[in-house]
């Protein structure tokens, strides 16, 4: 390459602004430019120190060194790379690299050309890129010159040490003129020898270049320079002195500037002062489709057409006026292609005087597609985030607000032009419900724990204007692809209605609908909290179970309105005739609970049933009726009669019936005589253990029904148990000895076995599907093996998961919530139908039961036996049918026992239930009878209109 061709590449390199490095095939800087070094922070010399390895993010290395590989291989020409880089100071930055392959002329490779480019704020940003706009340059090492003395009369010639290095010569090996010549390329012979000639003969100053091969084998091109030092009388030429320098490098680097500047994919020319162009690479020339004589001294305006040479005017006298210029343009290739290009002009400054520019333009096509879809997406998002019911903020990772959407606007009170910048606990300041103190906002915690967070139960959000939400949600880290913390997200709703219904449903599911007094959840929960306080105090309560005498009687005589209102008045009198720190229960139909907590005087229970007796034995006035009512007391003491809440209870109920066996109106205590009666009991635990050994259960099944399709929706399986002797055992005997026992796991397993079977049977007989559904016991449903039981009876038998049904009541679901939601999860992975039985007397919350994968909510028998004259239980039958109908789940309606109580129901919309009103339970083969005439009869016959309101 000629020189000034090698100089002007060499400027181009040394001025060019994207970052550009000769890198050897084992990953050394061999070459690289300012732009370079300062992107990275390191001096030339500090970078050639080190590889490329060195200062590339260990997760990002092996993808480089594959790429590497294949084109090694010869499977890729180039390839292009997103990584990251450590700078000297320990910055991590993204950078964009362009790799390619340099080969020798016989094809081996050489090295690698990387342009490297960064784009740190586009990968952070997504918005814009970091474009190069560092200079060309070639940084090449100084060798140091070798010294020779040409004596010519006697041909001698001095060199020195340096020169014998250069040559490989010994270090005291004689030198001759044709020991020298010896080493020369024979190509570069004759110029060499006709070089001395002519300036021995004065014609011209010795500076020539030529190829001579060392010891080492390898060919080295060499650059001599000399002048005549001195002539002998005769005028002739007697010493000459001169100097020779490697340029090795300085030629090979000057062949691989060529070879870089034709490989690089972006377009570079550059154009002197009068706009003529002096160079423009393969790549500036395939895009405009011209030849290099078709733009080497051409004017600009003839290369780039009339319209973009107009448009560039401006750039171009700014650049000559020594300012680098970066703007873009769309451009057509010469191929028909319109594409975006970003253009740099970079003047050439000479000794302070602007010799002309470079032209440097990259293809930002692909960035301004990312810009354009990236604008899209924000505009989606803005949309979505405005049309959304759910308030949604979001901050910097220092928590200041960012963004609020026109819901949370609303429910905080802070327009977004105000409260962006301002902390998030200023924007939303969350208290606790019942205190109102301030609460933590989990944002705080999502950003410092990166980590989603719901927010605390009972949140309420106070707005700027003062007013109160009731709010649910979660707040999360906003991370980007590397996991870097951007800010967070908090999303909320509000739920004051819900809450409000939440609220009034636990106290219904707490109270008895009739009498508003505690039901038998709720006194369970205060005998277990009266045992806690009297452990830790050293103190005794008791356990009062209080039956009415012959209330029956008031019922059928009177009718259940007039028994109704005469429980309430009973109620009001226990109220009453109680401290305030007492817990009067209705456990259901005439039988209350009494805890008598705290006791501190050893006939404080007798004091308490002597009011209890003035209180109920007073005549009462109802519906025009004067009513006598007398009750039957049992008392169990703790710790005297019992240690924890069930025993208490047990006893307390043995002491009642054994009040009322000895003839009614009376108290008993619990007595070593009832103590035996429990004996008995537990003999009965061992019975029921022979019992399954022996094969004496048996299942029978209840038909369910939608009563305005007349479809049989399925049957629930329920468990019997005959002695041999023809006996049976009642299920509410034998059924919570088998759960205390753990007999109900094995037991359990039969059911569903069992019942799975049978279903499956009734579809090969009828003709149709019949799903089936099975109750679990707490018990067996914390086993660990109850999923593979599921799936074992599934399989067994065949049956099709979808018919299926588990029924579950509240309090287990509220047990351990998160075991449940796994195992109902499980079970919904199965295909598998849930339900919960006897829903509304538990403890269930509506946002875990939003969370529970369940199909069916059963409603307990006991809020429709005072149906449809009682409207509490109208009310909570309602609120039932609303919540399933807003969850999307479905609601049956159990232990329907009269027309009235179905009518009730249709009018409720709760069509699907299940009573002896239709059937009671029978074995499999008298249901396969009943199936078959069910079905047989016409909806006609049915008269459903009689049914509704």
């Amino acid at each position: 390459m000629p020189e000034h061709e090698a100089q002007l590449f060499a400027a181009m390199f040394r001025r060019s602004p994207m970052g550009i490095a000769l890198v050897s095939l084992e990953g050394s800087f061999l070459q690289v430019n300012d732009a370079l070094s300062r992107m990275l922070g390191y001096a030339p010399a500090e970078l050639q120190a080190l590889t490329f390895q060195d200062i590339t993010h260990p997760d990002d290395l092996d993808s480089d060194l594959a790429l590497l590989r294949r084109v090694l291989a010869r499977e890729l020409d180039q390839y292009e790379l997103r990584k990251r880089y450590w700078r000297k100071d320990g910055q991590l930055i993204w950078i964009e690299l362009h790799v390619s392959l340099i080969v020798h002329e016989d094809g081996s490779p050489a090295f690698f050309v990387s342009q490297i480019q960064d784009i740190t704020a586009q990968v952070e940003r997504e918005a814009q890129l970091q474009d190069v706009n560092e200079r060309l340059r070639l940084a090449l090492d100084a060798t140091e010159d070798g010294i020779w003395d040409w004596q010519l009369p006697g041909g001698e010639l001095f060199v020195s040490d340096t020169f014998r290095a250069q040559l490989g010569l010994a270090a005291h090996e004689p030198v001759s003129l044709a020991t020298w010549l010896a080493q020369v390329h024979p190509d570069d012979l004759p110029a060499l020898q006709a070089t001395y000639r002519a300036h021995l003969t004065g014609d011209r100053p010795l500076h020539a270049q030529y190829r001579a091969r060392p010891a080492s084998g390898e060919w080295h091109v060499f650059q001599v320079r000399g002048r005549v030092t001195a002539w002998d009388e005769a005028g002739q030429p007697r010493r000459v002195v001169g100097t020779q320098t490697d340029i090795t490098a300085q030629v090979r680097t000057t062949q691989d500037l060529q070879l870089l500047l034709d490989n690089l994919p972006a377009l570079i020319g550059y154009w002197d002062t009068t706009l003529h162009n002096r160079f423009g690479n393969p790549t500036y020339l395939d895009w405009f489709g011209l030849t290099p004589a078709q733009v080497r001294g051409q004017h600009i305006r003839d290369v780039i057409g009339e319209a973009l040479y107009a448009q560039n005017q401006p750039m171009i006298r700014r650049v000559l006026a020594g300012e680098t210029m970066r703007f873009e343009r769309q451009l057509t290739r010469a191929s028909g292609q319109l594409r975006f290009i970003e253009l740099v002009y970079v003047p050439d400054l000479q000794g302070g005087e602007v010799r002309g520019f470079f032209s440097l333009g990259t293809d930002i096509t692909a960035r301004k597609a990312a810009e354009r879809a990236l604008t899209e997406q924000r505009e989606l998002a803005r949309v979505t985030l405005a049309s959304i019911g759910d308030g949604v903020i979001t901050t910097d990772p220092e928590g200041r607000v960012t963004f609020l959407n026109p819901t949370a606007e609303r429910m905080t009170g802070w327009a977004l032009a105000e409260a962006t910048g301002q902390p998030i606990e200023t924007v939303m300041p969350l208290l606790e419900e019942s205190s109102r103190q301030p609460l933590p906002n989990p944002l705080r915690r999502a950003l410092s724990e990166r980590e989603t967070l719901g927010l605390a139960a009972n949140t309420l959000l106070r707005s700027q204007g003062g007013a109160y939400f009731s709010i649910e949600d979660s707040a999360a880290p906003i991370l980007n692809e590397q996991g870097e913390l951007l800010g967070a997200v908090l999303v909320f709703h509000d739920v004051s209605e819900a809450r409000a219904m939440a609220v009034r449903m636990t106290h219904l599911a707490q109270h008895d609908a009739l009498t508003d007094l505690p039901n038998r959840v709720l006194l369970r929960d205060r005998v277990s909290q009266a045992i806690g306080r009297a452990q830790r105090q050293g103190t005794r309560f008791a356990v009062l179970f209080l039956d009415l005498d012959h209330f029956k009687n008031v019922n059928d005589s009177l009718g259940h309105h007039v028994g109704d209102e005469l429980l309430r008045a009973i109620a009001g009198r226990l109220r009453g005739a109680l401290r305030a720190s007492d817990t009067v229960s209705r456990q259901g139909g005439d039988e209350f609970i009494v805890l008598l907590p705290d006791m501190r005087e050893a006939d404080h229970v007798e004091n308490v049933l002597a009011k209890l007796t003035e209180a109920l034995t007073v005549p009462y006035h109802v519906a025009g009726h004067q009513l006598d009512i007398g009750f039957s007391v049992g008392v169990a003491l703790y710790p005297d009669d019992g240690e924890s809440t069930d025993v208490l209870l047990q006893h307390a109920d043995a002491a009642m019936y054994r009040a009322k066996a000895e003839g009614r109106g009376r108290h008993r205590f619990f007595s070593r005589a009832l103590h035996e009666a429990i004996l008995a009991r537990q003999s009965l635990q061992t019975e029921l253990r022979q019992a399954f050994e022996r094969r004496e259960f048996s299942l029978v099944y209840q038909p369910k029904v939608n009563l305005w399709t007349r479809e049989v929706l399925g049957a629930e399986a329920l468990l019997r148990w005959v002695r041999p002797d023809g006996r049976a055992v009642s299920p509410m005997d034998f059924i919570p000895l088998a759960e205390e026992s753990g007999l109900i796991v094995p037991l359990g397993a039969w059911v569903l076995e069992t019942a799975c079977a049978q279903s499956r049977a009734w579809a090969q007989q009828c003709g149709h599907d019949v799903p089936v559904s099975v109750n679990i016991s707490p018990l067996q449903f914390t086993d660990p093996g109850f999923l593979a039981t599921v799936q074992r009876c599934l399989q067994g038998s065949g049956l099709s998961p979808r018919l299926l049904e588990l029924e579950l009541t509240e309090s287990m679901l509220m047990a351990d919530l998160e075991r449940v939601q796994q195992t109902l999860g499980a079970l919904r992975a199965l295909g598998v139908c849930v339900s919960i039985d006897d829903f509304g007397t538990g403890y269930s919350s509506l946002s875990y039961l939003r969370a529970f994968p369940v199909n069916t909510l059963k409603i307990d028998r006991s809020f429709l036996k005072t149906l449809p004259d009682d409207a509490q239980a109208l009310a909570v039958v309602e609120a039932v049918v609303a919540l399933g109908r807003s969850l999307n789940l479905g609601v049956i309606a159990e232990g329907v026992e009269t027309p009235e109580q179905a009518r009730s129901l249709l009018n409720l919309d709760c069509a699907a239930m299940q009573g002896y009103l239709f059937a009671r339970p029978m074995p499999p083969a008298e249901l396969l009878t009943w199936l078959r005439d069910w079905r047989a009869q016409s909806a006609e016959d049915a008269d459903l209109s009689s049914l509704r309101d």
